[in-house]
């Protein structure tokens, strides 16, 4: 059989396979609109605290006033009892607890040391996050008036004063790629390319089941795979995969208005590298699980691993046993995902993803080759019956 029409029965078989097609093609477009949908809130907003005053000056309920305003904090109560507060944070009632000293407006007026202290959840760090860096600037705001007013009295220079009391942020955070902050700009983007890995590997295990279950290969007609039939299929099974991914990075990430786009070019590229790897490891574990159901038991199960494998989250070389690195080193998704990131949200360079690409050219090669042997093997202990797939 030749590699064209080895190509056009693998296309055909997947687009005329309900099971193959359902992942493939319509799950990859449903999950374009539905997958992003638990990442719509981009960062936290209104989160309850409750404030344990122990000053009652005015300059505390300045602050209460400053902090209920801000976008991030909904100040639901004033309280002097901080054991009840905490058990409502135990309960999961609120979300954290501010406490104001005492003297803490005496203390600002005298330039003395002080501060709030900030309790939350352990649990939660992006929430804790965000209640601590929301109090750290009201206080800073709220404490500039009562500051200048001390260097005044205190006989400073009239150029200190000015400068105290219009005095900017120590610190401004800019975030150079994630510039929302938030969760779906964090997520989705890496998810993209696992997504696309799942349900492509579903497919292809689905189709190629379906094949082995019948007995019937239909690139291999006589009996026998030849190496250009097995190309044709590699390489619609690629195909398919690459328009998958196209269609992430190109519509969907446009449609969410997610980072996107860097250097589009070469994320093109490494895109249809990436989908040879997916289609290569999807006739690997066809040809071992041999069963049309199975891929939906085993793929789905390992995406969470796969996503933490990849090192999106946290750096898995300080993190990880050794075993576990040596088993992401082996997976697409690792260098896929790293790729794809560098190259099409951080607007990295060639030489910047040298690293990822060789290991993906090398994984590739290597399932390419397992493929190859497990196909040939598979069709060699089937026995064609004229059932056509």
């Amino acid at each position: 059989m030749t590699i064209w029409l080895a190509f056009k029965v693998s296309i055909l078989g997947v687009l005329t396979d309900k099971g193959a097609m359902l992942p493939a093609v319509i799950g990859s477009l449903v999950y374009c609109f539905f997958y992003p949908l638990p990442y719509l809130p981009q960062d936290v907003q209104h989160i309850p605290v409750i404030v344990a005053d122990y000053d009652a000056s005015s300059l505390s309920r300045r602050f209460v006033r400053n902090l209920d305003a801000t976008r991030e904090v909904e100040v639901t109560g004033v309280t002097r009892d901080l054991s009840a507060a905490a058990s409502l944070l135990q309960r999961g009632d609120i979300g954290g607890i501010v406490a104001i000293p005492p003297r803490f407006a005496q203390d600002v007026a005298r330039g003395t040391p002080t501060g709030v202290t900030v309790m939350g959840n352990g649990a939660y760090v992006v929430v804790d996050s965000t209640i601590l860096t929301t109090a750290a600037q009201v206080l800073a705001a709220t404490a500039v008036a009562p500051l200048a007013a001390h260097l005044v009295q205190t006989g400073a220079p009239p150029a200190l004063v000015r400068r105290a009391s219009a005095a900017g942020p120590l610190l401004i955070k800019q975030p150079m790629f994630n510039t929302t902050q938030g969760y779906e700009s964090y997520v989705v983007p890496a998810s993209m390319s696992l997504v696309v890995h799942q349900l492509l590997i579903i497919g292809i295990c689905a189709l190629l089941g379906t094949w082995i279950e019948r007995r019937h290969w239909p690139v291999a007609p006589r009996g026998r795979l030849t190496m250009r039939a097995f190309a044709g299929m590699l390489g619609a099974f690629s195909l398919l995969a690459w328009c998958t991914t196209l269609f992430w990075i190109g519509f969907a990430l446009w449609f969410h208005d997610l980072p996107r786009a860097g250097n589009l070019g070469a994320a093109i590229v490494v895109g249809a590298l990436y989908s040879a790897a997916i289609a290569a490891l999807g006739v690997c574990l066809g040809c071992w699980m041999a069963d049309r159901e199975r891929p939906y038991q085993l793929i789905a199960a390992t995406s969470v691993p796969l996503l933490f494998l990849s090192g999106f989250a946290f750096p898995t070389e300080e993190s990880l046993p050794w075993p576990l690195r040596w088993l992401a080193d082996a997976l697409p998704t690792t260098h896929g995902i790293r790729a794809m990131l560098k190259l099409n949200q951080m607007g990295a360079s060639w030489r910047e993803t040298v690293p990822d690409i060789e290991w993906l050219m090398l994984v590739t090669g290597a399932y390419i080759g397992v493929g190859w042997w497990l196909a040939t093997r598979r069709v060699r202990v089937t026995e064609p019956t004229g059932i056509r797939a």
